[in-house]
């Protein structure tokens, strides 16, 4: 929610800065309640999720564990941990459970910290989800970085579009991005890159979507059904759809 919400239209969760994640260059590693985001500026990918002590919280719940050549977050309300860490890292993936030496967690909102009355306020206006579209959502997220070996799509960390695809605009024009709903029907807005047919078929892919998920394009719009939930790909002045996806009768 944080990170697909930007720009004027964009709902409350934009305010947490979470979407300036798409201006690095960056790759992740997921799993469950557990993500390593690998990235060549670690200190500002970990500021779009943690805040120093002086300031208000930045994404509301996160705490660090350990900062110091990599990040170690963890989630207050949810118990779920964030790494971030160097491409040219040896760990390969943050496992503190406590500080490492010499770490820096001090100078941000660390698990000391309770969580604030507005962070729980901010958290507690998100919409319910269903489980069906808690994970559908998580995968959209976790499929944001990625590009198919033969070229056909990309997600690019929906910010340009790697040279060997190609799509209808390689950038994202400042259009913003809106992703809202509640229980099991969501919906995503944007304009510009990545292409709707991209993100379904990151979203649906026989080897590295989310088994069991589907799209149906509508001309209008693409739905990618999984389990009991449903998200619209409402892409800006999309046209015919270049590629072909993993669909459900009408």
């Amino acid at each position: 929610m944080g990170v697909f919400n930007d720009g004027y239209r964009g709902a409350p969760p934009r305010g947490w800065g979470a979407h300036r994640l798409i201006v690095y260059g960056f790759h992740l590693s997921p799993r469950y309640d557990d993500l390593v985001i690998f990235t060549d500026s670690p200190d500002n990918v970990a500021r779009c999720f943690a805040s120093w002590r002086a300031k208000r919280p930045a994404f509301p719940g996160w705490r660090a564990v350990c900062v110091t050549t990599h990040v170690r977050l963890v989630h207050l309300p949810t118990g779920a941990v964030l790494g971030v860490e160097a491409v040219d890292s040896d760990r390969r993936r943050s496992q503190c459970a406590s500080p490492c030496p010499g770490s820096r967690h001090a100078k941000y909102m660390a698990t000391d910290a309770p969580l604030t009355e507005e962070e729980d306020t901010e958290l507690g206006a998100v919409p319910p989800m269903s489980a069906s579209a808690s994970m559908l959502l998580a995968g959209l997220f976790a499929r944001m970085t990625l590009t198919a070996a033969d070229g056909s799509w990309a997600t690019g960390g929906w910010f340009s579009c790697p040279p060997e695809v190609s799509a209808r605009r390689s950038f994202v024009p400042e259009t913003g991005r809106v992703l809202w709903g509640s229980h099991d029907r969501w919906s995503l807005s944007w304009g510009g890159f990545p292409d709707a047919e991209f993100v379904a078929a990151a979203l649906t892919d026989p080897h590295v979507g989310l088994a069991g998920a589907a799209a149906h394009d509508d001309g209008r719009a693409i739905v990618v059904r999984y389990g009991t939930a449903s998200l619209t790909l409402a892409e800006d002045f999309r046209v015919s759809p270049p590629i072909s996806l993993s669909t459900t009768p009408d």
